[in-house]
């Protein structure tokens, strides 16, 4: 067997050949063929069939699970380079891996409890790449494994994340607005003007802080990306850690600027020209949305500069760039003007 696990080398072909086949077969049944439960019927459907029902569940939320096994793959071939110098070394700890996701896919299957299943696929995958490609390469592709790790539907995350954030939000909008001086009453996770003598309550502006503004959809989204970024960008684990946990600050700032779009379009504007209705957000209210990604993956890449090169490199940068304007000014001053002969 050859050192380099390479794609192109043929001695590789074969083994590649049979670790792939083993993949497709057993996930493959599993997965598609092999009954299990809904989790919420006993009628006995796919695993895959559970999957699909977690995408779509609460307004497609996990939407994305979807793209995350061809990104990975897509991935492995464009960072092929990374694994030329590692030796495959099969592992026998792939098999005892194997054997213990197994293990928990059947008690998830006996339990009607499909988020063990998802833990029992995540595993496998791990001991498959440990058993035909080693530990080195496992090691090397440890982030890769990790994103794959999006792929299954967690929505039982949803709930207990959604109200936490829902309430952050409103408290920190509330701050704000009182700190610049604005009067404001808060109801729950709802912010409206208080009333006077001719103006009733939230007359001058209405916010109500739902799932959808509470960060909840950036979040999952951003975190896929801080991880994808993380790989392509990062080369130390710590500094691919730090970016994925800050994808959690980075939602919550995101999603703070857009309720104060939301509310400065309110009071510059109007509501309807700034939120519109439930069935019909006005065109400020979907820019709002996706100012949240702008500004946090600005924020992605501040840190991946500072990562990479320190603090001193976004300096260097603003040097560089006075530099080449004032090089700019001096090359346009210095060019002769056109002459006409008298």
């Amino acid at each position: 067997m050859s050192s380099s696990p390479s794609f192109s080398n043929g001695e590789n072909r074969l083994p590649m050949a049979i670790m792939v086949s083993c993949v497709i077969l057993v996930m493959g049944y599993l997965y598609f063929g092999f009954g299990y439960s809904t989790g919420y019927m006993f009628e006995r459907s796919t695993l895959w069939s559970n999957m699909r029902q977690g995408y779509r569940m609460e307004k497609g939320e996990w939407a994305f699970g979807y793209f995350v096994p061809p990104v990975v793959v897509v991935l492995l071939w464009v960072t092929r380079k990374r694994f030329a110098g590692i030796p495959i070394r099969p592992s026998y700890l792939g098999l005892v891996l194997l054997a213990f996701g197994c293990f928990i896919y059947f008690g998830g299957y006996k339990a009607n409890e499909k988020y063990v299943g998802y833990f029992a696929g995540q595993i496998l995958v791990a001991g498959f790449i440990l058993w035909f490609l080693g530990i080195e390469f496992f090691k090397r592709a440890f982030w890769l494994w990790v994103l794959f790790g999006l792929t299954w539907p967690l929505v039982f995350l949803i709930e207990p994340i959604a109200s936490p954030l829902q309430l952050l939000m409103t408290k920190l909008t509330e701050v704000y607005l009182k700190v610049t001086g604005v009067d404001v009453i808060r109801s729950g996770t709802s912010l409206y003007s208080p009333p006077s003598e001719a103006v009733p309550a939230g007359d001058r502006f209405s916010l109500g802080i739902a799932v959808a503004c509470s960060g909840l959809r950036s979040l999952f989204a951003l975190g896929m990306v801080s991880l994808l970024y993380g790989y392509l960008s990062l080369k130390k684990s710590w500094h691919r850690l730090l970016l994925a946990v800050s994808a959690v600050p980075f939602a919550i700032f995101g999603n703070f600027v857009r309720m104060l779009l939301l509310y400065y379009g309110t009071i510059w504007a109007s509501k309807d020209f700034a939120i519109g209705t439930d069935d019909h957000p006005s065109a400020f209210h979907t820019g709002a949305g996706i100012a949240v990604f702008i500004v946090a993956l600005i924020c992605m890449l501040v840190l991946v500069e500072v990562l990479n090169g320190g603090f001193k490199s976004l300096k260097r940068k603003r040097v560089r760039s006075r530099v080449v304007g004032v090089k700019e000014e001096v090359t346009a001053d210095e060019k002769p003007e056109d002459s006409t002969p008298e």
